[in-house]
């Protein structure tokens, strides 16, 4: 099972133009982590990843500094292969893009399937879907506890 996050880009609900990505890790983004940067418009996050990755190559170059620059490489790869689907849609959300939901599904089609088959109706009576101050009920009236500590409001 696979968690997808469902962005639309007007907020509303079961538009045909969400995107879902998938969470999870990419092994695009881990073998070649620069040129999907560039390519899903993350710019800062090329930049950085085109700055360590120089460093790792020139501490791989040099004799002395052979494991540096290989554990600079490897490790770089794998943070981005790992954060490159949640930077993505953090990087649609600062666009204007809302998250609807997160949806944990078998595939892509399942996913799709859940988000697009549903029924809006039904969110209505569910107590998790309430919102705002009808949503919480009230505290019980009477005597508060104190658990052995003075009752600063009422003197002693």
């Amino acid at each position: 099972m696979a968690a997808y996050i469902v962005l639309s880009p007007n907020g509303r609900r079961h538009d045909p133009d969400c995107r879902f990505v998938h969470d999870g890790f990419s092994w695009l983004a881990a073998l070649f982590p620069v040129i999907h940067a560039f390519f899903h418009g993350l710019i800062v996050d090329a930049l950085v990843l085109l700055v360590v990755r120089a460093f790792g190559f020139a501490f791989l170059v040099a004799n002395e500094t052979f494991g540096v620059g290989f554990i600079l490489l490897v490790a770089s790869s794998l943070i981005y292969g790992f954060e490159a689907k949640g930077r993505l849609a953090d990087h649609l959300a600062r666009r204007g893009w809302k998250t609807e939901r997160v949806i944990t599904a078998g595939s892509l089609a399942d996913a799709e399937t859940i988000h697009y088959g549903e029924d809006d109706t039904d969110d209505a009576e569910d107590p998790m879907f309430k919102f705002g101050p009808d949503a919480i009920g009230t505290p019980p009236r009477g005597p508060k506890l104190q658990f052995g500590m003075i009752d600063f409001q009422k003197g002693r």
